[in-house]
């Protein structure tokens, strides 16, 4: 988010400034927030590069005049008005609500006031669509075997085909099954641990520690290194804050967050599936897949509110033993999901493309045609890919701070897999 500084003079630029410079740093991150100072006489030409335009006290009555100006510029930009203390009151609050501010504040107001209306502003772009905001897809299961590692690796892998800076989230902290699958290990996961245990805050630069690149547009997030942060993080009530923190720096420095749970459900688990833009069942079809799905979907319904952001993805066990339809069928009368949640097609069955751990491929490339398919057409029924692109596209995002990966060029896993990558070495 761009904000623009404008006032009487340099120091008193600087003076509002530190406002914005007083804000905890995994805030202003979370924001996004780009902060440049104007004058009076420049401010008409850079306006327009703006998000959010912040009138310092030093105006006084021109304030008004500078406001309107920029409304004329700019109509979609939101304007803060500071005010000086003697002058803030109900005169002041019409005049600016005359000419398009969003908000007035005293120059004795806290710099808290101040970021919590810059939040609001960032919710409603985000509403809006104005704002840069990754994807979150949250995979979970209802019981082990299932495939939800698998699918969520064939996930990142489409992403990667299409571009997308995308980051997997492996919480499956007892197995890590994603990173086996993989073959990702490293000294990152100690930036993990050392967020659980406080030693370090989560902040870009720490996230950047944390990450492994598995290719140019890919990186896994791995669990902690040390069982009892990792117990911590997927039990303790702490796990709520640090799950969240992750969530919102991960939405802004990626198109995509895949994120598999393991199948573990706790306090971190449940932050994340009620943060989540999508909440991806898997399940196979067998009777004892059908009814564990259904003892699930008790418990999920409740974490989620409602039934909008759920999605079904069917593993066949061994062949089609039932249908998506007749899974539905089954299920329906008792949950009454409607049709929304079913829309994903089954995946179809390929023994030879269950072999994919530690080959260098996915079930998206290592499957047969009807794989790649369907894994495409998931990835644009769930959003993370547009309708009408084909892989290889070009895909350019919202420009932004951050986006530069510790990974270098070449094909999906092709650093990873290779015996002479550095991972062991960390």
């Amino acid at each position: 988010m761009k904000l623009l500084i404008i006032d009487h003079s340099t120091e008193a630029q600087a003076f509002c400034a530190k406002r914005v410079e007083s804000f905890n740093r995994s805030d202003m991150e979370m924001l996004d927030l780009k902060v440049k100072l104007v004058n009076e006489q420049d401010f008409a030409e850079r306006v327009a590069e703006a998000d959010v335009l912040v009138i310092g006290s030093g105006l006084g009555e021109r304030a008004i005049a500078i406001a309107r100006q920029a409304h004329v510029v700019a109509p979609w930009i939101q304007i803060v008005m500071f005010v000086n203390d003697s002058t803030y009151g109900g005169g002041v609050f019409r005049s600016a609500q005359s000419a398009g501010v969003r908000k007035v504040f005293p120059d004795s107001a806290s710099p808290l006031d101040f970021l919590q209306e810059l939040v609001a502003i960032n919710s409603d772009f985000r509403k809006d669509g104005r704002t840069h905001e990754g994807r979150v897809i949250v995979v979970v299961q209802a019981k082990g075997g299932v495939g939800a590692t698998s699918a969520t690796a064939a996930l990142g892998e489409v992403c990667s085909a299409y571009n997308r800076r995308t980051m997997l989230w492996d919480l499956d902290v007892e197995t890590r099954d994603l990173s086996r699958s993989l073959t990702v290990n490293g000294a990152e996961a100690k930036v993990v641990s050392a967020w659980v245990n406080g030693s370090r805050e989560i902040n870009r630069e720490s996230m950047r520690d944390a990450l492994i690149p598995i290719s140019s547009e890919v990186s896994v997030l791995m669990s902690p290194d040390r069982f009892a942060e990792s117990i911590d993080l997927a039990c303790h009530a702490d796990g709520i804050g640090i799950a969240q923190r992750i969530l919102e720096l991960s939405r802004v420095m990626f198109d995509v967050v895949l994120i598999d749970t393991g199948g573990r459900m706790g306090p971190a688990t449940g932050t994340l599936i009620r943060g989540a833009d999508v909440v991806l069942v898997v399940l196979d079809d067998t009777i004892l897949g059908l009814t564990a799905v259904d003892l699930y979907l008790t418990f999920i319904k409740g974490l989620m509110g409602s039934s909008e952001r759920l999605c079904f993805l069917v593993n066949p066990y061994s062949g089609a033993l039932m249908s998506v339809q007749q899974i539905a069928a089954e299920l329906e009368p008792a949950h009454k999901l409607g049709d929304l949640p079913w829309r994903l097609p089954a995946l179809p069955f390929d023994p030879k493309a269950a072999l994919w751990p530690g080959s260098g491929k996915t079930l998206y490339s290592m499957g047969n045609k009807a794989m790649k398919q369907t894994f495409d057409k998931i990835a644009r029924e769930l959003g993370l890919i547009g309708a009408q692109e084909s892989a290889g596209d070009k895909f350019t995002p919202s420009p932004r701070e951050g986006r530069e990966s510790k990974g270098t060029n070449g094909g999906w896993l092709q650093r990873i897999f290779s015996k002479k990558q550095e991972v062991s070495a960390r």
